[in-house]
């Protein structure tokens, strides 16, 4: 016979949730509602049914749903340590409670027919007292509004989950009221329609008072964390905040994820290893290729063999050009991809690249012709090198393909604003065109118009491909309209900012360098690209020493002064990073140090700089550019003994004493004067200046540093700057003093 509705067993009626005055009202309404939906309760053990209000309940021992099962999943986990396993256990936990939650929560506002969120979230924590969960206790300071301010801090003073772990004598190294956390949070998630989740901050089960919770939207969460941490200092947080992933597809997604991870990693380490190590391999045979071609067109050549080389020197350049494709290729697809920022003036670009094409357009008797608008003779910044890279692809195609009439650019300003210009660059070419239906496949990588051009014209189809990447990065578009037989339009159009005043730019040709003596070493394996590079510099004046391993250039820097090191990095045995480092930690050198390397990847020049380098020259490198990187470190002369020789009838003893005394007496004037800036003396920031004014008078240096001379001598004080400049200036003519020749006073 079944029972008969009997009360529930839990008389009473003493508040089962604690929440601020201004709720009192709604949770008093909702605490009447539920106690008579669990006034209906019907036991029948013969059916094994327990039910309330027409709903089936059942009930679980309630350290199964705690300690008895973190205890299980540590134990099947085991191997992955107590942390991990820990984790598993509770992200279990927390999907099953969190969609229990937002299930009785629904059913839970069908019944009760309440509509509006703080309505709906009122009935959570009485239906929680009832159910044997926790006895809620809401703070003042909560926030349970239906946007991305809600908040809500709680403690469980009673909760069934902590209280299994005290029952049981057991102390947990982590907050353990799991099922707690996503059960409210998913009865609230349901009620104010936004996604939520709860931490736990403090809890019985690890010593703490009690168990205290904070509920917000996920991406809110660490923030609370932070804030409760600086309210309440006695609490310790360490807890990251859950996630939410799909209900009980966590750990097979986990796994999927980090399999797909590895997988990924594994691969493009391959591949970047096969593009640097394939790089690297064509690089340096390239660099001797290269630089001997060069150097023998400036020998004494008949017609023939000028052709011969000429062609020897344009495939060698088509090489390199589709290995810097397939590079910017690698660098593209593993977002590496870098952009600097530096001012530039469009048309003075254009000049140079016109001439760089110069060859190739008298070659085939084409017109060129470019047009560039007044707006653009104003610097603005970019990425020259890119900008370069972009034009270079489209004019040289447009050479390629042009066999008669010729190529016209034009550049203008569609649109200024007080800080940025859109230009609008078009190239056209009278040459062979595009059909309808190819043209926009060409910007797709490995593709061309036709498999026929290919074999009559050469190219990998990947330079389209690359310049349409460049252009989106860089925040433009690229299009093309053209006619079959009758030629093709590019336009590119590009944002810039405009520059604050006009600042050097790139010249095409670089300025003659001269090494007047200047002491070069070389540090490469490499002995055709060695003899190559010492050439070169020999050809320009400069004194070159070889080394071809780390080992013998630090041995012999030991022995004798270089002005500059070109450092290969893929040398044996000690390589160029760690050579850098025994130069700079062992031998105190300061000398200038340019890698020279056939790895071409981006951020390699960082790593050089990182490492004590002070450039990077990637190979295979031209003649002009060598020489352009090394005059950046050309140390230019700042004594000057023309007033002494000239004053003192060249008396080269009284000149010799007057070296002797400023190279003694210079270095402790620096010192107290520094002394004296930082201290704030005033009075011997004047009287030290004034001395050191007129002794650098003696020697030239008042071009270099008398204003900041002046300036202190007036203000009694030194900005750091000002002070940084006498210090090298004064340190470099100590040093050229010292190294001065006998014949420079002769």
């Amino acid at each position: 016979m079944k029972n008969s509705k009997k009360p529930a067993a839990s008389a009473s009626h003493q508040p089962s949730v604690k929440v601020p005055p201004e709720m009192e009202g709604l949770f008093r309404k909702a605490e009447e509602n539920v106690r008579e939906y669990f006034s209906n309760m019907r036991l029948n053990p013969s059916e094994g049914t327990i039910e309330i209000n027409n709903e089936r309940y059942v009930l679980i021992r309630a350290s199964a749903l705690s300690k008895d099962f973190l205890d299980s999943i540590l134990s099947l986990y085991a191997d992955r340590g107590e942390s991990e396993a820990f984790s598993i256990g509770r992200n279990f936990l927390f999907d099953i409670s969190h969609a229990i939650g937002m299930n009785d929560a629904k059913a839970f506002h069908a019944k009760m027919r309440v509509t509006d969120p703080l309505s709906k979230l009122s009935a959570g924590p009485v239906h929680f007292a009832h159910t044997g969960w926790a006895f809620v206790d809401i703070l003042p300071e909560s926030n349970p509004t239906p946007d991305d301010d809600y908040y809500l801090i709680y403690h469980h003073p009673f909760s069934f989950e902590a209280d299994a772990w005290v029952r049981s004598g057991a102390a947990s190294r982590f907050p353990v009221c799991i099922m707690s956390t996503g059960y409210s949070s998913g009865w609230c998630q349901e009620s104010f329609g936004i996604p939520l989740t709860a931490v736990e901050v403090s809890c019985r089960a690890q010593g703490d008072e009690q168990c205290t919770f904070i509920m917000s939207p996920p991406h809110r969460i660490e923030e609370h964390i932070q804030q409760f941490a600086k309210t309440h200092r006695k609490h310790h947080i360490k807890k990251a905040p859950p996630e939410i992933p799909t209900f009980f597809l966590r750990k097979t997604v986990e796994e999927q994820m980090e399999k797909a991870r590895l997988l990924a990693e594994e691969s493009s380490r391959a591949k970047s290893d096969f593009v640097a190590n394939m790089s690297h391999e064509l690089r340096t045979p390239l660099t001797a290729i290269l630089g001997f071609t060069e150097l023998l067109k400036k020998t004494k050549l008949t017609a023939r063999q000028a052709e011969y080389l000429e062609a020897i020197c344009a495939s060698g350049s088509n090489l390199l050009s589709t290995i810097n494709d397939i590079m910017d290729l690698s660098k593209l697809d593993a977002r590496k991809i870098s952009f600097e920022s530096a001012p530039i003036v469009i048309p003075e670009l254009l000049q140079s690249i016109e001439m760089m094409l110069a060859s190739r357009l008298r070659h085939k008797q084409l017109m060129y012709t470019c047009d560039t608008d007044k707006a653009l003779q104003k610097p603005v910044l970019t990425d020259s090198a890119r900008l370069t890279q972009i034009l270079l692809n489209i004019i040289g195609n447009a050479i390629k393909f042009t066999e008669k009439g010729g190529i016209t650019i034009t550049a203008g300003a569609e649109e200024e604003t007080a800080h940025g210009i859109q230009v609008k660059i078009s190239i056209r070419d009278t040459g062979i065109g595009i059909p309808p239906a190819k043209q926009q496949s060409i910007f797709e990588r490995f593709t061309q118009a036709d498999t026929a051009i290919s074999r009559k014209y050469g190219g990998s189809g990947l330079g389209l491909a690359i310049t349409r990447e460049l252009v989106e990065l860089m925040g433009g578009t690229i299009s093309v309209s053209s006619k079959t037989g009758k030629g093709s339009e590019f336009t590119v159009r590009l944002p810039f900012a405009k520059a604050g005043k006009r600042g050097k730019t790139k010249q095409a040709a670089a300025q003659a360098v001269h090494g007047n003596g200047m002491h070069v070493l070389v540090v490469e394996d490499n002995v055709l690209n060695q003899k190559m590079t010492r050439i070169m510099l020999a050809n320009n004046g400069f004194t070159v020493s070889g080394a071809n391993s780390g080992t013998k250039a630090v041995a012999l820097l030991r022995k004798e002064k270089a002005d500059i090191v070109l450092m290969d990095l893929q040398i044996p045995g000690m390589d160029g990073y760690l050579t850098t480092r025994k130069i700079r930690e062992e031998l105190k050198l300061d000398v200038p140090i340019i890698a020279i390397t056939a790895h071409a990847f981006n951020g390699e020049k960082e790593r050089c700089i990182a490492a004590g380098m002070n450039d990077y020259l990637p190979k295979p490198f031209r003649e002009q550019e060598l020489l352009a990187t090394i005059a950046n470190y050309q140390r230019t002369a700042v004594i000057d003994l023309g007033f002494l020789i000239e004053q003192t009838r060249n008396n080269i003893p009284f000149i010799k004493d007057m070296i002797r005394t400023f190279v003694r007496q210079a270095p402790k004037d620096l010192e107290a004067l520094q002394k004296a800036v930082k201290q704030q003396n005033g009075e011997q920031v004047y009287k030290i200046a004034h001395t050191l004014s007129t002794s650098v008078s003696f020697f030239g240096l008042k071009t270099h540093i008398g204003e900041e001379l002046s300036r202190m001598q007036k203000e009694k004080r030194a900005e750091p700057e000002q002070l940084e400049k006498v210090k090298q200036v004064c340190n470099q003519a100590i040093r050229e003093l010292q190294e001065l020749k006998p014949s420079a006073l002769s």
